[in-house]
């Protein structure tokens, strides 16, 4: 066998198109001769052509030099074996040879096809040295079973009618004995290749893995000419030539990869149309049968007609309806994205409960594109959250970003239907398409888990708020109106008898009751600031700027306002405004080592905040601490937000808080 790379690539292409055509011209004179009956060996031609590209465009690649051994035995067995027919028939010369070498030649060519191509496929090397044991099994039965069946007394393939006129009758055991051999070494050959090809398959990556599958889509129907052997000749000879062209055009499109992925495509139009035409025939030989049953007759041809007219209306129809079957068992409803989308849009529309709108999405594409595992993962502060899942997972999962409005807010997950493949082009697309349209779903999630899990902090936080207010009036605001009332009993016995004593404990009761006042401010402060009420947000939040540039370290605070105002905002909003600004220009005056801060307020729909400074911003390192998480919560506690945007320099904090409009 010639060496792949012992030729420069001029070279190895003026091999190639030398044995193409070597072949061709067998394959033209074997038409000739046999009435322009085109079969005759025009699967040596494809092998030929085939191994003829791979040579030049797959050097490294054995199995091209492989194609065109097997080309060659192919076209010397079809062309000889008309050939000698011819010969012997019309008195030509060399007709018992060539019908000789026609029948050696056989055994040559089943051992490469049968033993030697399947090893070598798709990469042209055998898994491994241990597993050259079955190509030593084919190289075995293709040295055995020609010498044995070459000189053996019998019958030759080629022509029947003529004894062998090679067979060597005294040496009869000896050939028997190679037959033999030539036997279990093709046994072995043929069990090494499908332990082989099953070996491949489970190790093979994904690409490897649609070669194999093209592979085993050429050869499948190998079985069924080679079952028809003993039946017509014409009819399994026929099909043989056809498969032998088939076999190496799908091979030569899985090693060179050219839509490499077509072929499910290719195995459901093929079964589509057979269906198709298989129920289209039924309908033609239901009506003939009706008519023929009812009239007792043979139908005539006007009811053939009628048949063949209403199985060809029938045909565009059924054809639609059974592709479209074919499809959603191949794929699901990969092949049909609208539909899959529609049908989620149907699933999410009909979910009455928001807990079930996610576990409903994951079914709906597992089910759609026949997946084994489908999870939805929401992004939280902690990383992600598997919110719904349908399935088990087989292997490393695919993410498909979900988005709204710009934001990431989850993931869909998704495990390819075997383990070890992955996603193709169309999957990929179209499940980019679905976790888009159920982003919305998720954001509408995310945020009924932030409801209510903000609805349970503000009963937490409520709840709180009423044990701090009961456990300061009663630990404190209690007892001391308590030692009051004491001591006013005290002081009226005093009185009449002591009044110096009686002035003392009265005294003593004026520095408790204004303890008591002060207590009762710090409270009704921690409630909400007084200064609201009296002054509104604008004028306390200047008084509160007045005091801190008071501070032997404050700063210059601007407090920036429309000067129509801000008009009558609801008590929560005051209140949450003035919580963010004063918190805000405390972190700028003790950490942002600023000189100015100004403070803008506005409304737009909306009341707006802007706390800027020109200091040194904040530290990317360091976490946030207790002040900007509570100024986050509350905004968040009104459905507003909070950002913190670095500046060059300073820091920008700006919250939005929503008005609602009046009623």
């Amino acid at each position: 066998m010639i060496e792949v790379g012992s030729t420069c690539p001029r070279g190895r292409r003026v091999v190639a198109v030398t044995w193409v055509s070597a072949v061709a011209a067998l394959w033209i004179f074997a038409t000739v001769l046999s009435g322009l009956d085109a079969l005759t060996g025009v699967g040596a031609v494809a092998f030929a052509a085939v191994g003829a590209v791979l040579i030049v465009r797959r050097p490294d690649n054995r199995l091209g030099w492989v194609f065109l051994a097997i080309a060659s035995t192919s076209a010397v067995l079809g062309s000889g074996g008309v050939y000698a027919q011819h010969a012997l028939a019309h008195g030509w010369p060399g007709g018992t040879f060539v019908a000789w070498l026609a029948d050696f030649m056989a055994t040559p060519m089943i051992a490469i096809v049968a033993g030697v191509l399947p090893q070598l496929f798709p990469t042209g090397r055998t898994l491994g040295p241990r597993w050259r044991w079955p190509l030593f099994g084919a190289f075995g039965f293709m040295v055995f079973a020609p010498i044995g069946n070459g000189f053996y007394p019998q019958h030759l393939e080629s022509v029947p009618a003529l004894e062998n006129p090679y067979a060597i009758p005294a040496a009869r055991q000896m050939f028997s004995l190679m037959i033999a051999v030539a036997a279990v070494c093709g046994a072995v050959a043929v069990v090494g290749t499908l332990a082989a090809l099953t070996v491949r398959w489970r190790r093979a990556s994904r690409d490897e893995r649609q070669q194999l599958k093209w592979f085993a889509a050429a050869v499948c129907l190998l079985p069924i000419p080679l079952a028809m052997h003993d039946g017509p000749n014409q009819v399994s000879d026929s099909i043989l030539s056809v498969l032998f062209v088939v076999i190496p055009v799908t091979i030569g499109i899985a090693i060179l990869r050219y839509r490499l992925y077509d072929l499910d495509l290719v195995i459901s139009r093929t079964v589509g149309y057979l269906a198709v035409s298989a129920l289209v025939a039924g309908l033609y030989l239901a009506i003939v049968g009706v008519v023929e049953a009812a009239m007792s007759e043979s139908a005539s041809t006007a009811v053939h007609v009628i048949a063949a007219v209403a199985a060809a209306a029938a045909f565009h129809p059924v054809r639609v309806r059974v592709q479209r079957a074919v499809d959603r068992l191949f794929y699901g409803e990969r092949a049909r994205p609208y539909e899959a989308v529609a049908r989620l849009a149907g699933r999410m529309e009909a979910a009455l409960d928001p807990d079930d709108v996610l576990p409903t999405i994951v079914q709906t594409v597992a089910e759609a594109l026949r997946l084994p595992y489908v999870a939805i993962e929401l992004r939280e502060a902690g990383g992600w959250h598997t919110a719904a899942e349908h399935g088990h997972p087989q292997g490393a999962a695919d993410a498909f970003p979900m988005t709204y409005q710009g934001e990431t807010v989850g993931r869909m997950a998704v495990c390819p239907r075997r383990a070890g493949e992955s996603l193709d082009a169309t999957d990929q697309r179209l499940l980019t398409d679905l976790a888009r349209q159920a982003g919305v779903a998720a954001q509408a999630a995310r945020a009924t888990s932030a409801l209510l899990r903000s609805r349970a902090e503000l009963v937490t936080a409520r709840e709180e708020e009423r044990r701090r207010l009961r456990r300061d009036l009663h630990d404190g605001l209690g007892p001391t109106l308590a030692g009051v009332t004491m001591g006013l009993h005290a002081a009226r016995t005093f009185i009449d008898r002591d009044p110096a004593e009686a002035k003392r404990l009265l005294a003593g009761l004026e520095g408790q009751v204004e303890d008591a006042i002060a207590d009762i401010r710090r409270l009704v402060y921690g409630l909400r600031p007084p200064a609201l009420d009296e002054f509104g947000l604008v004028r306390a939040l200047q008084l509160h700027a007045t005091r801190i540039e008071a501070w032997p370290d404050g700063i210059e605070i601007v407090i920036d306002s429309p000067p129509e105002g801000l008009g009558r905002l609801p008590a929560a909003v005051e209140v949450a405004a003035y919580r963010i600004v004063t918190e805000a220009v405390t972190n700028v005056t003790r950490h942002a080592h600023a000189r100015t801060c100004t403070v803008r307020l506005c409304l737009n729909g909306a009341l707006e905040l802007d706390v800027i400074d020109n200091g040194r911003g904040l530290d990317p390192a360091q976490p946030a601490g207790v002040g900007l998480t509570a100024m986050r919560e509350r905004a968040a506690e009104l459905g507003g937000a909070l950002t913190i945007e670095q500046l060059c320099p300073g820091t920008r904090v700006r919250a939005r808080l929503p008005v609602p409009s009046p009623s």
